[in-house]
């Protein structure tokens, strides 16, 4: 069962990746109570958890307040990703995935290749490809094995980003749509390779491809950024 605090913190998780409230917006308590009719107690419960997430920061004599990520900062945090998310692919391929998951895993796989393969591409089809990135991603994150990894490459995923040129969105994976196929196809060529390293056990190529597979995205992202292509972006 949800609890009161657990729902005014994914409430308020949701508003902030939306768009909502802007980087560097205070979040008031009582404001925030108001709006949500509960008390304070859950919503001082839901900053914290967003603060240690990585969505918020504190500032003296302010309280919280929507984190302000520059588009410099966010290639940072892709590099960082690249290199958790390559160990988390490491440890999956030397642990092994058990037999559901590697049936699961399998699915995955193939039900993105067909959508990247096949005649339709539009936003349904991009839709779905989204979900079973972010699925496959997890499931990686989960075969680890290691709660403390998946909590810091969670951090990774969900910071928002306000760009030189005042563009904003938010680097969770199905904030951006890059609309080009080919980007798709290459993407999709990398989870197959990524897979195939896992299922055979090989740790070392694991990690490797999927460093790659992360630091690229980021070069795409920051290039799509630098020059304010809002064709390139699926904007909250």
């Amino acid at each position: 069962m949800v609890t009161r605090a657990e729902a005014v913190t994914r409430q308020l998780r949701e508003a902030i990746l939306g768009g909502q409230y802007e980087p560097g917006a205070r979040l008031s308590e009582m404001a925030l109570a108001d709006g949500m009719s509960v008390s304070r107690t859950p919503i001082r419960a839901a900053l914290s958890v967003l603060f240690t997430e990585g969505l918020l920061d504190y500032e003296p004599n302010c309280g919280y307040v929507v984190r302000r990520i520059t588009l410099d900062d966010a290639i940072h945090i892709y590099t960082v990703r690249a290199t958790l998310e390559g160990l988390a692919a490491r440890l999956a391929a030397e642990i092994g995935l058990a037999e559901a998951e590697r049936t699961r895993f399998e699915a995955v796989l193939a039900e993105m290749e067909r959508l990247v393969a096949g005649k339709a591409w539009k936003a349904e089809q991009m839709e779905r490809w989204g979900e079973l990135n972010i699925a496959f991603h997890g499931m990686i994150c989960a075969a680890a094995g290691n709660g403390y990894l998946a909590s810091s490459i969670l951090r990774t995923r969900t910071l928002p980003v306000l760009t030189e040129r005042g563009l904003k969105t938010f680097f969770a994976e199905r904030a951006v749509v890059w609309w080009d196929r080919a980007a798709y196809r290459r993407s999709q060529d990398d989870h197959l390779d990524i897979g195939e390293a896992i299922l055979a056990r090989q740790g070392t190529r694991a990690e490797t491809v999927m460093r790659e597979h992360i630091e690229r995205a980021g070069r795409l992202i920051h290039r799509k950024l630098a020059i304010g292509s809002e064709a390139a972006l699926a904007l909250p």
